[in-house]
């Protein structure tokens, strides 16, 4: 046989089969959708219902899974609450927010809002250095 057709039916048996593999793993019914689904499912009822020291951890994670699943509105939506919690129990200005703005901002970053995302990133920097901190010198995006 031909080395050249060989050549061609070895790329298209292992074209075949990454495409049936991200399938099954990521397709609508794959098995880490499935996962991340259900992961999801917990977080949001962990969220909705505990008042304890980890909703923090629970929002961070809730964050990434909907925006890693393209649901960029509940993303942003967990990011706000889990900001407005941390700042009221530590302040705006303190390092302990600095993660989950950071999480916030490449939030805003899938979610395409990149004035946000770089606002946040502004903010970071600021409390890094110690600058102070006032809303208004943070630009709104038009969104």
């Amino acid at each position: 046989m031909d080395p050249t057709l060989l050549l061609g039916i070895g790329i298209a048996v292992v074209i075949s089969t990454a495409l049936v593999a991200r399938n099954v793993l990521f397709g609508a019914e794959g098995v880490i959708t499935k996962k991340r689904r259900l992961e999801t499912g917990d977080l949001e009822v962990s969220v909705r219902t505990s008042g304890n020291e980890y909703v923090l951890d629970d929002l961070m994670a809730l964050m990434k899974n909907y925006s890693l699943s393209g649901r960029h509105d509940e993303a942003v939506a967990s990011a706000r609450k889990a900001l407005n919690i941390a700042e009221l129990e530590f302040g705006k200005t303190d390092d302990a927010i600095i993660p989950i703005l950071e999480a916030y901002a490449d939030v805003m970053q899938r979610a395409k809002r990149h004035v946000e995302a770089k606002n946040l990133k502004e903010r970071i920097k600021a409390i890094r250095e110690k600058k102070p901190y006032d809303d208004r010198s943070f630009k709104r995006s038009r969104r």
